[in-house]
């Protein structure tokens, strides 16, 4: 999908009618034309921005970026299977633990996202076990590589709904 950035810049044409003076409006006109380089790569920087989040979010199910080529700025989204997302493609950091030293933990989730779980980890060609293992590797890894929860909320702890938040036990 190409992205339209001009657009941003048409959306003026009223706002440029509105000024009554000739002089005036070739001046703002000016204005506007010489800043569009700058607008250009501001917006192409808040949805590259938003594509980190959404790489991110999505735990490597698909993969989203922008291509700068002759034509202009391209939003490409490309979707992985589900077995080369639970591999762990996320090659920049990677945590490699000892298999000798396995802890077991009980964990408490409704059944119906049990369910869901089975199938992705079904459609990914490994066990149920080993899909929760790479989901959790793979969310560690992105708070150690974003500074934990403080690089995204400024230190301060987002508010949580429904299902966003992890309570139990954990012991011998």
């Amino acid at each position: 999908m190409k992205l339209e950035i001009d657009g941003v810049f048409t959306a003026f044409d009223d706002a440029l009618a509105l000024v009554g003076d000739e002089a005036e409006r070739e001046r703002v006109r000016l204005v506007l034309t010489a800043g569009r380089d700058s607008v250009r790569r501001a917006t192409a920087e808040v949805v590259r921005h938003a594509l980190d989040e959404v790489n991110a979010t999505a735990a490597g199910l698909v993969n989203a970026q922008l291509v700068y080529g002759a034509d202009g700025i391209e939003l490409r989204v490309e979707r992985n299977s589900p077995a080369a997302a639970a591999s762990g493609s996320d090659h920049e950091f990677e945590f490699v633990f000892d298999t000798d030293d396995i802890d077991r933990l009980t964990l408490r989730i409704p059944a119906e996202l049990k369910e869901i779980a089975s199938r992705a980890a079904d459609q990914a060609g490994i066990s149920l076990n080993a899909w929760l293992t790479g989901l959790l590797t793979r969310e560690a890894a992105h708070r150690a590589r974003s500074g934990d929860r403080q690089g995204r909320t400024g230190g301060r702890t987002p508010p949580r709904g429904p299902g966003q938040s992890l309570k139990g036990w954990i012991g011998d």
